[in-house]
């Protein structure tokens, strides 16, 4: 399981690179964005089922891949490559871009369960999930649940009404939890950069002494 989650992080990361060095950074994220994001989105409001499925799959690759990343920058492995693995902040910089880099993960995390609701909405004809007030705008009523699911705020004005569905919330909100550890790891992380940065700011002094 690790050694595949391993795998897949250096897989897309070394085609995000590619795709960097060829096209831009711009490019890479937006290619990033409509693939993971966009495209699910789009796939479930084609005509056949085959694709709302298709659009399901697709956003739980995401899930899949984002929840190794959280659990390997959490814990660390010696054999990943670029900035995976155990986070290790050293300057103001760094430390800004782990925090923009972990709520997009989180924004991406609500998403693709979004998308993941909306397509079992679209499989089992709106029996998946029961929606007390729902609006005109179908996929926008499951972005809120997912939203105050992950954020395990859950008002109850839409529930899961099979088992599917509620297996998917409670991954949810595990994911949600998985992030919480992260955000407390990117400030011990920096807590414990500061204390040895102090350390050899003194050790420094002695010796000048």
């Amino acid at each position: 399981m690790l050694k595949v989650w391993i795998a897949i992080l250096n897989f897309l990361s070394a085609k995000e690179f590619k795709i960097a060095d060829k096209l831009g950074e711009a490019s890479a994220i937006i290619s990033h964005f409509f693939v993971f994001w966009i495209l699910p989105i789009i796939l479930l409001y084609l005509p056949l089922k085959f694709f709302a499925a298709l659009g399901i799959v697709i956003a739980l690759f995401y899930i899949y891949v984002l929840a190794g990343d959280i659990f390997l920058s959490v814990f660390g492995h010696e054999k990943l490559e670029k900035k995976r693995g155990m986070i290790d902040i050293t300057n103001v910089r760094e430390m800004r871009e782990e925090i923009t880099g972990a709520l997009i993960k989180y924004i991406g995390g609500i998403i693709s369960f979004a998308t993941i609701y909306n397509g079992l909405q679209q499989i089992f004809q709106g029996k998946a999930f029961v929606i007390y007030h729902p609006s005109p705008f179908p996929y926008f009523d499951l972005l809120y649940f997912s939203l105050v699911t992950i954020t395990t705020v859950g008002y109850g004005d839409i529930e899961p009404a099979i088992w599917i569905s509620k297996t998917f919330v409670i991954i949810e909100i595990l994911f949600g939890l998985g992030f919480i550890v992260l955000f407390l790891t990117i400030l011990i992380s920096l807590y414990i950069d500061i204390q040895r940065k102090k350390n050899m700011i003194n050790i420094y002094i002695r010796k000048a002494k």
